[in-house]
């Protein structure tokens, strides 16, 4: 059994590669859900100077556990997640993640475009 959280985990390693993260809060939220940890205690453990990029995406819910499918829209926690996210590493670019029972590009598009309003107004760029 591990003595490290998954966070201290990643933070020992982007230290030592001292190298970027590529920060996919779905699933970290999935794995919250599988582990039982808080997923806000580990975004705050992120080191903020490190968050190079931002991945979004649905996820499948099972009777045992959640598995980061990419095959569903982002659910309302996430959102919160992401919220939270931006709070901390301020706007950072963002990639919604969809590889599976992809539906027409408009409503992929509009998922997408939900990320906007969880940015400052000022960071926001036209479409």
């Amino acid at each position: 059994v591990s003595q490290m959280t998954e966070w201290e985990f990643l933070n020992e390693v982007v230290e030592r590669a001292d190298c970027g993260i590529l920060l996919d809060v779905n699933n970290i939220y999935v794995s919250s859900r599988n582990h039982g940890f808080n997923p806000q205690e580990y975004l705050n453990a992120v080191p903020s100077g490190r968050v190079a990029q931002i991945h979004l995406a649905g996820h499948s819910t099972f009777a045992k556990y959640v598995l980061d499918t990419h095959d569903h829209p982002v659910i309302a926690p996430v959102w919160k997640l992401y919220e939270h996210a931006i709070q901390l590493f301020g706007p950072t670019p963002t990639l919604l993640e969809w590889d599976d029972r992809i539906p027409p590009f408009t409503e992929v598009h509009a998922e997408a475009l939900k990320a906007r309003k969880y940015l400052p107004c000022t960071a926001v760029a036209a479409p």
